[in-house]
């Protein structure tokens, strides 16, 4: 019997080049959270960002082009049973492992039943202390299940108040301007507020996800153009040099402007880049980490939940490093098939389109 990783790998549909990407997200994140090992790993999740924003945007733009609206109950719902169930079950599961493995050595771990509400409703990114190492990585999924509700309605505004005819190009300039929007959210932050984060609230984080919407209008209306162009391929190389430069411009000059507002203004514009020079090449044959890509959403929630525990036992050395890593993509592997296959079938039979009698 073949594994539904085993399909949905092999299917003409899915784009090798974004796996790649996403595998290389998940494996850096991973490792960040580990030791002293990729100490610029977190950079994975504005990775993350930029895939989420192509792949959200396309399934919405596809939508919208096709039918000319978008169904917003239909699409948070199908997002929904995608994202929730595993993140529900990681939530109350993984708090009860929580407080098996920490509750002497690191109580504040875990979450208390009067502080739950906050990471239920995807609202944790906005509230601060107080902290519960293990679970507060869930600050990006916040921001992503915002995007959800968010973007449909920018596709809700242009379908009622834009001619058919100039739709897309109206698309593009909100999604600029929601780039734009971004990045001054970051300064105004940075200038206005009295905490001056700008690390995890939603609206300073909205351009990166902006920017994957982006780079999926560019493929829809360009595509054609970029597979044929031999020169497609320096648009990786520019994204690289860019990236490069930024980090080497952060380790050697300590600016808190640069550091806290430009810094991530700049690295999803680099991401933006590399996906966009090579997207239409074929990694398919990078085996492995199209197989990490698919499990990356339950090893992303899980994670965090050992390290500690492993690195109590095996310290910053390279033997905890793999235990933490196999045992905890182990349990994404599980937590995947019992959990997000399971729903997704159901899922799909439910939004299935109905056969004419």
């Amino acid at each position: 019997m073949q594994l539904k990783v085993q399909r949905v790998l092999s299917s003409q549909q899915r784009i090798s080049s974004v796996d790649i990407f996403r595998g290389l997200a998940i494996v850096a994140v991973v490792i960040f959270h580990y030791g002293t090992f990729l100490p610029l790993g977190f950079l994975g999740v504005d990775l993350f960002f930029v895939i989420s924003g192509l792949l959200v945007g396309g399934i919405l733009t596809r939508e919208f082009l096709g039918t000319g609206n978008v169904d917003y109950k239909k699409f948070i719902l199908r997002r929904g049973l995608k994202i929730w169930p595993s993140y529900y079950a990681f939530l109350f599961v993984g708090n009860g492992v929580a407080f098996l493995l920490y509750r002497d050595t690191y109580p504040d771990y875990v979450i208390p039943a009067w502080d739950l509400p906050r990471y239920v409703f995807f609202f944790q990114n906005y509230s601060g202390l107080p902290y519960h190492i293990v679970f507060d990585h869930v600050w990006s999924l916040c921001v992503e299940e915002h995007f959800y509700l968010l973007l449909p309605l920018l596709f809700l505004f242009i379908q009622f108040s834009v001619k058919s005819g100039h739709r897309v190009r109206y698309l593009i300039y909100l999604v600029c301007l929601t780039i734009l929007t971004g990045i001054c959210m970051k300064f105004c932050s940075f200038y206005f507020t009295r905490s001056q984060d700008t690390y995890s609230a939603t609206h300073n984080r909205i351009d990166a996800l902006a920017w994957g919407v982006l780079l999926y209008l560019i493929l829809h209306l360009r595509g054609d153009q970029i597979k044929k162009q031999r020169g497609s391929f320096f648009y990786f190389i520019g994204g690289v040099a860019l990236f490069v430069v930024t980090l080497i411009i952060r380790g050697s000059w300590e600016n808190v402007i640069f550091n806290k507002v430009i810094f991530h203004s700049i690295v999803p514009f680099s991401f933006f880049l590399m996906i966009l020079g090579v997207y239409y090449i074929d990694f398919s044959r990078l085996r492995i980490l199209r197989v990490i890509a698919y499990f990356s959403y339950n090893w992303y929630l899980w994670h965090v939940l050992l390290s500690t525990f492993i690195f109590d036992k095996f310290g910053d050395q390279l033997t905890g490093l793999l235990v933490y890593m196999a045992s905890t993509f182990l349990i994404a592997v599980v937590a995947t098939i019992l959990i997000e296959e399971a729903v997704l079938a159901k899922r799909d039979k439910i939004f299935a389109p109905k056969s004419v009698q």
